[in-house]
């Protein structure tokens, strides 16, 4: 009777399973039989199998129909006649010394040794010019780098990662039912790869009376193979095997750090099913399964492992029980003074901030109309939960594909109100600042009023309001006012060295009169981005009767949601369609295209310096937030010369351009080949000064008396305080972190 009895389930695997059985057959410890069972293979598959059957008895052939994974391990235990039991999977292979190393010692003086596992490397094929390559898995990253003996209730961490049950081996009497609950254990009878190898993984890893951890990694796991049960297409799979694990682990009592790790893991299939596999989580029966997994966890213990996952994984949490959004119970607003536009694409990440913000206004009649481009992840769900109980949300969902115009036409089509306002979504503006800006925008009976802090261009205006007759003294300011003058009525033609270059320089800092964009049929360009429309803000600026300069007197009350709460692990499953980089859009396709648009109407002469200084400006920002070097190629590639030649700037000067700055960094780009080497050094040293200066910020509050003395506080309440209490403040601190 041989001492180990190895199970290769085998379906349609012709490209690797002889790779696999080699592996197998040059193993040093040699007392093993090898059962190698056709599970139905309709490819060459078995051909392979009986030439290795032949030139070595210990390999033994069974063929019968396809019976699926589970079925077929289960086969095999049933057959098996060795003292241990291993199962490879045919499109992976083992080091020669797994076996010799797994038994070299399975006794042990505290109790039955049921389980030797050991590590495992994910294994990559070479293509594309590559050679193979090999990768640590997350069990090697946490498991000591030593041996050790243990039982799941002592050491919970395995539990966590990876099944991996062909990294192991399983004494067959501790399968048979010689274990803690007498209970026989095999494989769910699944179709198919089923995910089968996780409740036996739970049953196993639970069961066990002793443990035996060895951290070499002799087991090559293929991640390249399509056809790999790795990658799912029905998303049910996860599920209903957390399901069956999580009925298993409620019948044998285990212990709450068992059932902790368990909640980790099932965070993880979550995530997974919407990040990794892609399947979306606005989907009603995706979300009836995430909250069956959700509504089955202990709340207390969900929050007591705050330091164990991952922020992003609570946030996901609260945010979908609904228990983080402070959505506030608001009436409509039958005659909205005001509509705040938010275009919205996968922003589930930061979106709830900025609907929270906005929920949060008391005093100022408006509306908020969410207008989404066909998002994928549940930003539309999300944004459902607030116009339920705040009646002021309008929810407009349009296709993937909408164009920038079809989408500005959705918000104007549902818009009420007498000004609006599009505030790209991750942003959130203070109500007091706009409660003033459309005072502001009423008295001055704007079509388009600017709001600007601190107005850079006052002189300039001031002339030009005098030219009308408008004495200078009139805006004479006192220091004690609340708010700054207002300059205006202009039209575009009385400023046109400015009227351009204003559209930029205040972004989407402006209020819009809702009947003047309409009578004026006022669209949006095909270039246009969500955080400027600077294309539909030209042609209103042109279009304008009256253009109001508001001078608020104060910084803008906003917030970057986006750039404050994306975390830097970019590859998070809950992540996946990436809504913040540190390359952001550019304008310049914008820039350009109202370029052509004044042209075509005979306006370009009369707004060129204007036009020319957009431009530049936009140029030097395209640039310099692109980071990576195929980033900036390719812009400079695509742009640079188009922008040279329009820009001329040695015919123009430097007194032509207002931005000082963009100037002299345009020329340093454009002045020779060498030129921009430089300009690149010279911004890497600011960006690594930069860098520097808030490394040591963070290390003076680290090592300051008072934060020390604060970590050993809170580590000292953690030690009395009971676990109710450390989980509701856990939950609050999750609530506040946005604040």
């Amino acid at each position: 009777m041989p001492r180990l009895s190895i199970i290769v389930p085998i379906y349609n695997v012709e490209s690797y399973v002889g790779q696999c059985l080699e592996s197998i057959r040059n193993q040093t410890f040699q007392d093993w039989e090898c059962l190698l069972f056709s599970d139905g293979s309709k490819d060459g598959s078995i051909n392979i199998m009986r030439s290795f059957a032949a030139e070595d008895d210990r390999f033994k052939i069974i063929e019968k129909q396809n019976e699926g994974y589970g079925t077929t391990c289960n086969r095999g235990i049933d057959m098996a006649r060795g003292e241990w039991i291993s199962i490879v999977e045919p499109d992976d292979f083992i080091d020669p010394h797994m076996y010799e190393r797994l038994l070299s010692d399975t006794t042990s003086e505290n109790g039955t040794v049921d389980i030797v596992k050991g590590s495992y490397w994910l294994y990559y094929d070479g293509r594309d010019g590559y050679t193979d390559a090999l990768q640590s898995p997350n069990l090697a990253n946490a498991m000591p780098a030593r041996r050790m003996e243990f039982s799941l209730e002592e050491f919970p961490e395995p539990f966590y990662h990876h099944p991996s049950i062909w990294s192991a081996v399983y004494r067959k009497e501790f399968l048979d039912g010689q274990n803690k609950s007498s209970m026989k254990i095999r494989f769910e009878p699944i179709p198919g790869g089923g995910w089968a190898d996780n409740p036996f993984f739970a049953q196993t890893m639970v069961l066990a009376d002793r443990i035996v951890w060895t951290p070499g990694k002799y087991y090559y796991y293929r991640q390249t193979n399509p056809g790999a049960s790795t990658f799912i297409k029905d998303y049910h799979l996860p599920f209903d095997r957390l399901h069956d694990m999580r009925e298993f682990l409620e019948g044998q009592h285990v212990s709450k750090e068992i059932m902790r790790v368990f909640y980790s893991r099932e965070f993880d299939y979550v995530t997974s099913v919407i990040g990794e596999y892609g399947f979306d989580d606005k989907n009603e029966d995706v979300r009836a399964l995430i909250r069956e997994v959700f509504e089955s966890m202990d709340r207390k213990e969900v929050f007591l492992m705050a330091d164990r996952l991952r922020p992003e994984f609570l946030d996901y949490y609260m945010d979908f029980m609904g228990d983080s959004y402070e959505i506030h119970n608001h009436a409509d607003v039958p005659q909205p003074a005001l509509s705040v536009v938010l275009f919205t694409h996968d922003a589930r990440s930061w979106v709830v901030d900025t609907f929270e913000a906005y929920s949060s206004f008391k005093n100022l009649p408006v509306e908020f109309i969410v207008v989404d481009a066909g998002s994928q992840d549940s930003t539309v769900t999300v944004a459902k939960e607030f116009a339920q109980k705040d009646k002021r949300f309008i929810i407009k969902e349009m296709d993937t594909d909408a164009t920038t115009p079809e989408l500005v036409d959705a918000a104007m089509n549902v818009a009420r109100s007498e000004y609006i306002v599009f505030v790209p979504p991750h942003f959130t503006v203070g109500e007091g600042f706009l409660r003033a800006a459309l005072a502001g925008a009423r008295r001055s009976h704007a079509d388009v009023a600017l709001l600007d802090a601190g107005n850079i261009h006052c002189d300039y205006l001031i002339e030009k309001l005098a030219a009308k007759g408008v004495p200078a003294k009139a805006f004479m300011d006192d220091p004690r006012s609340v708010r700054g003058p207002i300059y205006g009525p202009f039209t575009a033609t009385e400023i046109p060295e400015l009227a351009i270059s204003t559209d930029r320089d205040y972004s989407w800092h402006k209020i819009y009169r809702t009947a003047f964009l309409r009578d004026s049929a006022i669209t949006a360009g095909e270039h246009d981005i969500f955080d400027n429309l600077l294309e539909f803000g030209g042609r209103a600026l042109l279009a304008s009767g009256n253009i109001a300069f508001l001078d608020m007197k104060t910084g803008w009350d906003v917030r970057d949601i986006q750039r404050k709460q994306i975390p830097s692990s970019f590859w998070l499953a809950l992540e996946k369609p990436i809504p913040y980089t540190s390359e952001p859009d550019t304008d310049i396709d914008s820039v350009l295209s109202l370029g052509i648009w004044l042209k075509d109407n005979n306006l370009y002469e009369t707004y060129e310096q204007s036009y020319l200084n957009t431009l530049l400006s936009s140029f030097m920002f395209g640039v310099s937030t692109r980071y990576s070097p195929e980033g900036i190629v390719d812009f400079l590639e695509r742009y640079l010369g188009e922008t040279e030649k329009q820009l001329d700037i040695r015919a123009h000067g430097a007194l032509y351009f207002y931005d000082i700055d963009a100037f002299n960094a345009f020329q340093k780009i454009t002045l020779h080949d060498r030129s921009l080497d430089l300009w690149l050094m010279e911004r890497a040293l600011r960006d690594e000064d930069i860098i520097f200066a808030r490394d040591k910020e963070i290390q003076d509050i680290h090592r300051s008396a008072r934060f020390m003395f604060g970590e050993k506080a809170i580590d000292l309440v953690k030690t009395i305080s009971p676990t109710s209490l450390i989980a509701r403040a856990q939950e609050q601190a999750r609530k506040l972190k946005r604040g």
